[in-house]
């Protein structure tokens, strides 16, 4: 997996401009070209300070390597964004989220899930912690080592062979750490089922063998209950900066089933996510 052609879809918002900042540390993980795309309703024009914004950013790009290119289109953000992915070949779609503090869940809006829902295109979601006091309203950044740590859940299905394919290509391009955490669901088997703990931890073992000759430090957790809590718990535990999660056909195709633990775990990671198809 590569992330050689970005999409960054801008509302002007603070969080979807601070995305910019992510977009540079992308480049040692081989980004090269980036394209920014806003999407307005009919006949929607920019402002002389969207203008300003929008030459201000593809220059900073150009003098970091990046090629740029920008889109103005019109239309439904969700429809839009979907079909720019797929035409322009993407290979990672970058959006941006906001919360209402890390004491409280995140909030993703429906433009977000909208397109989580219909792409199949790697997806890297950030979280941006949006401050109210004293009537004032700031957005703490949030993309600083955004690959120092990373909490990968694995669910030992088809999805884990793909997560090893990414993390190979991360590992090579300077991940630091990995966390390999399987939950063992309290609903599908009891405590005692030592059978079952067994096959996991040999499991987890094997995988974490076959990482072993990569450029990061591995390691592995076991846990017995509700996947997205322990997900949660564990993500800050080991002060995770991205949790990289799988998402199977199987639930995306029919629309991200309500309830399901990636919609969850997206919803209410209070850091970034890279979101993987599998």
């Amino acid at each position: 997996m590569v992330f050689e052609r970005v999409l960054l879809p801008i509302d002007f918002s603070d969080q979807s401009l601070m995305m910019f900042d992510c977009i540079a540390e992308l480049r040692q993980f081989g980004s090269e070209e980036v394209i920014l795309l806003h999407v307005t309703q009919k006949d929607g024009k920019l402002t002389n300070e969207q203008t300003k914004i929008i030459d201000d950013l593809t220059g900073k790009l150009e003098a970091q390597g990046f090629r740029t290119r920008f889109l103005k289109k019109e239309g439904d953000p969700v429809s839009v964004v979907v079909e720019v992915a797929k035409k322009e070949d993407v290979t990672l779609l970058t959006m941006a989220s906001s919360g209402k503090g890390r004491a409280h869940e995140f909030l993703l809006g429906s433009t977000s899930f909208g397109v989580i829902r219909r792409i199949s295109k790697p997806i890297l979601l950030n979280k941006f912690e949006v401050i109210e006091k004293g009537g004032n309203r700031t957005v703490r950044r949030a993309c600083e080592f955004l690959f120092r740590t990373a909490l990968v859940p694995i669910d030992l299905s088809i999805c884990t062979e793909k997560m090893k394919d990414t993390l190979d290509h991360l590992s090579r391009k300077g991940l630091k750490n990995v966390v390999l955490l399987h939950v063992i669901e309290s609903t599908k088997y009891g405590v005692k089922d030592d059978k079952r703990f067994a096959e996991v931890k040999a499991r987890m073992d094997d995988l974490k063998k076959s990482l072993q000759s990569k450029d990061f430090v591995v390691s592995t957790h076991v846990h017995y209950g509700t996947p997205l809590y322990n997900i949660l718990e564990v993500s800050r535990e080991v002060d995770a900066s991205l949790i990289i999660i799988g998402r199977s056909g199987k639930s995306f195709l029919k629309g991200l089933a309500l309830g399901s633990t990636s919609e969850e775990v997206i919803r209410r990671a209070t850091v970034p996510l890279l979101v993987v198809s599998c």
